[in-house]
């Protein structure tokens, strides 16, 4: 913490404009610019302060991105020249601010990225490095080098990662020291003998101190044998196998851990999973497990991770021999095919620019092939289908040049994934994919010009997954192609096909699909993502059972329509959401998919609602008992969320936890009258805004169960007078006072 002091005072001194910090890797320079960043945050020495990744192989594009994103902008320009001016410009406007560059290898072109380090006096620059000599070639005016920690500082990390006392302290001395004072080292270390006996930490010293695992060029041995020892002593197959298919992806990825699922599922890495959804809860449950380990680190979100570099370079050691046989290259300087390629099982190459694959090509072992780029030909894809037979899962991710698969395709019989993600040139899908009799993953996420799905999609008996999400041209989905697929458990048709068949008038051949179909998969459909015009074309007379356990999320938004709330685009491990906008209430409340929807709904939005005056009276007799967020906007006729003359005893909103009401011109109060104990008691912010007739927000009974309450913001609300309501309080005492205990935020 000293050296984090001393870096803060240094960026204070308005003299010093750049700062390097430099050590080897594993020595804990990310863990201490993350630290400086919020320890900043409450100095307010910047204005703003922004990170980047660097990485090996720096990709401009990639630094001018993450900048842009952490100040809240995106590019309109295509070029790396036209993003530099726009970040140039950006940056230049902002008086005082921080640029953190995190693992720089080479030196970097602040010109080409747009960065104002020269012209623009309030702008500094922090970057790490474990080579003083680029920190020095940078212009660092001030270098702090980080040191290894010493056997003092490496035994109280290790105790304090252990967490209690130790059974064999002496034992474990010994075994820290083999850790040469790199954080990551003891880190893996510690975790991976929590709890052990004594003859496995006498056999992980052995181990530790046998230099015999194998070497990286430039790396610490100790840190390569500690890593290793950790990664075999993973409780399971599973777990080793999402460790090492992480490998497939670059240095400092936020990895999306839906890849993982789909691709471990295409490998049959889950034996024990009887569905995807089984499957996705033991990914999560084995990446918790390995970032307990620190084998892996929190990524952007909950549905990423990430590897510290240090332990990629050893996985990947380890991936690349039997008996996995890994190939991984994710090298800007290197982006055509290997030349020896015929004994590798996995194959993973970012970026790949490829016009021929080798005529001829064979690999017999070959089971996964993940490329992502910028180019590739049909013909190479074509020449690829017919050498690699045994394929079990195809991941072609950001590629251009295909804008039809080939009818070689159909060769791969034993495929069970087919990941197409952002193939932004592909319009033909072939029919030659309904011959992939094996097929149970297959996503054309982000294709973008795809037209029509082949009907022969429909016989693919195995499918388990479809995913056209953001294949936002798509206006054909052939009638019965749905309802073919009997064994599909999950379908995701966000910013998709929005034209379903509401009656059928046309010809056989120009039917749509329709919901009717999608409804009839419920009996094995577990999770529905789909976008619909009206409500309305949900069938009435159909019966959905409140015991189904789909989850959803069902909307009749259009694309871009802003109603607050976050799209689950992208998302994979969503709670149930229901959108409704520009609809009647006294309509869809006669379909009683929709009631069921509702009782099971947890994330809601409505949005011009009509003929809608009490929002739980109307909605859900029982209360939305597992309702946790509530979004209403422009609403003309809603009064109160629920209005409690007139309601039972069930509890109201029992769970939920955040609420944003906008626009609302005749809303009185968020309730009204008195309303059963625990209604709202894990409500945690309440936003509300536009709401002009608007008096109180909280009646008495409601508002001495807000204890979890911690955000309350009211603006343009004219007649606001007070927040609890005056009326039922003439008798009030002393213990009757209104205590809200966690409230941190109370905005007017």
């Amino acid at each position: 913490m000293t050296c984090v002091n001393s870096v803060i005072e240094v960026l204070k001194n308005e003299e010093v404009r750049m700062i390097g910090i430099c050590g080897m890797g594993g020595v804990g320079k990310t863990t201490m610019v993350k630290e400086i960043i919020k320890r900043l945050a409450g100095l307010k020495v910047f204005d703003n302060v922004v990170m980047a990744v660097v990485s090996q192989s720096p990709s401009i594009q990639k630094i001018q991105l993450e900048i842009a994103e952490e100040l809240g902008f995106k590019y309109d320009e295509n070029t790396e020249s036209g993003r530099a001016r726009r970040l140039y410009g950006r940056l230049m406007e902002i008086n005082k601010i921080l640029i953190v560059l995190d693992d720089v290898w080479t030196e970097l072109d602040f010109e080409a990225i747009g960065l104002p380090y020269g012209p623009h006096k309030g702008c500094k620059v922090l970057l790490t490095s474990r080579n003083l000599e680029v920190c020095n070639a940078m212009g660092s005016q001030e270098i702090f080098t980080i040191p290894v920690l010493t056997p003092e500082e490496s035994w109280e990390l290790f105790r304090e990662i252990i967490g209690k006392p130790l059974d064999y302290p002496d034992l474990a001395k010994r075994v820290t020291n083999e850790c040469a004072g790199l954080p990551i080292a003891i880190l893996t270390v510690a975790k991976a003998l929590e709890n052990k006996r004594k003859y496995e930490w006498d056999d992980a010293l052995k181990q530790l101190q046998s230099s015999a695992l194998g070497s990286i060029s430039s790396m610490n041995d100790k840190v390569y044998s500690s890593i290793q020892w950790s990664y075999d002593r993973l409780e399971s197959d599973e777990e080793k196998s999402c460790l090492l298919l992480c490998c497939l992806f670059p240095e400092d990825y936020d990895i999306p851990i839906e890849y993982l699922v789909r691709y471990g599922w295409g490998r049959g890495y889950f034996s024990n999973a009887d569905s995807v959804e089984e499957a996705r809860n033991r990914v999560h449950s084995l990446i918790d497990k390995l970032q307990r380990r620190f084998l892996l680190l929190d990524g952007k979100s909950e549905e990423h991770t990430k590897m510290h570099d240090i332990v990629r370079d050893v996985a990947i050691q380890m991936a690349s021999r039997d008996p996995h046989r890994f190939l991984i290259r994710c090298d800007a300087e290197k982006t055509g095919w290997p030349k020896i390629y015929d004994h590798y099982t996995t194959i993973s190459l970012i970026p790949i620019n490829i016009d021929e694959i080798p005529v001829g090509l064979e690999c017999p072992k070959l089971e996964l092939l993940h490329l992502e780029g910028e180019r590739y030909s049909e013909n190479s894809m074509d020449i690829m289908c017919k050498g690699m037979k045994e394929l079990k899962v195809l991941a072609l991710v950001d590629m251009g040049g295909i804008s039809a698969l080939p009818r070689s395709l159909g060769l791969l019989k034993s495929l069970r994934t087919l990941s197409l993600n952002g193939c932004y040139d592909l319009t033909d899908i072939s029919d030659a994919i309904g011959r992939l009799e094996n097929l149970e993953i297959l996503s054309f996420r982000k294709c973008s010009r795809i037209l029509e799905l082949p009907k022969e999609i429909g016989l693919l008996k195995h499918l388990r997954l479809l995913d056209i999400t953001d294949c936002n041209r798509l206006e054909k989905i052939p009638h019965g192609l749905l309802s073919s697929l009997s064994s599909l458990e999950e379908l995701y048709m966000e910013n998709s096909f929005r034209k379903w068949e509401q009656s059928a008038t046309e010809s056989e051949d120009k039917r749509m699909a329709s919901l009717v179909e999608v409804m009839s998969l419920s009996n094995h459909l577990k999770v529905l993502v789909i976008e619909i015009p009206d409500f309305n074309f949900f069938p009435k007379d159909f019966y959905l059972t409140s015991r189904a356990t789909i989850r959803f999320h069902i909307s009749n938004r259009i694309h871009g329509e802003l109603f607050g709330g976050q799209s689950s685009t992208g998302c994979y491990a969503f709670e149930n959401k229901l959108e409704i906008f520009r609809s009647d209430a006294t309509e869809f409340m006669e379909i009683q998919i929709v009631r069921v929807l509702f009782k099971k709904c947890e994330d809601l939005i409505l949005g011009r609602i009509k003929n809608l005056k009490y929002v739980l009276n109307e909605l859900d007799q029982e209360g939305l008992q597992h309702l946790k967020v509530l979004t209403i906007r422009d609403c003309p006729e809603i009064e109160y969320l629920v209005n409690g003359a007139s309601w039972t005893q069930q509890t109201a909103f029992p769970l939920i936890q955040s609420i944003l009401l906008v626009s609302m011109p005749k809303l009185k109060a968020i309730c009204h009258d008195q309303l059963p104990q625990s209604s709202f008691i894990n409500l945690r912010s309440l936003e509300l805004l536009y709401c002009p007739v608007l008096k109180y927000v909280f009646s008495l009974s409601v508002a001495s169960n807000l204890v979890q309450l911690q955000s309350l913001s009211v603006a343009i609300c004219p007649q606001m007078k007070e927040i609890v309501s005056k009326e039922g309080r003439e008798h009030e005492t002393a213990s009757d006072i209104i205590v809200f205990p966690k409230l941190t935020k109370l905005t007017f």
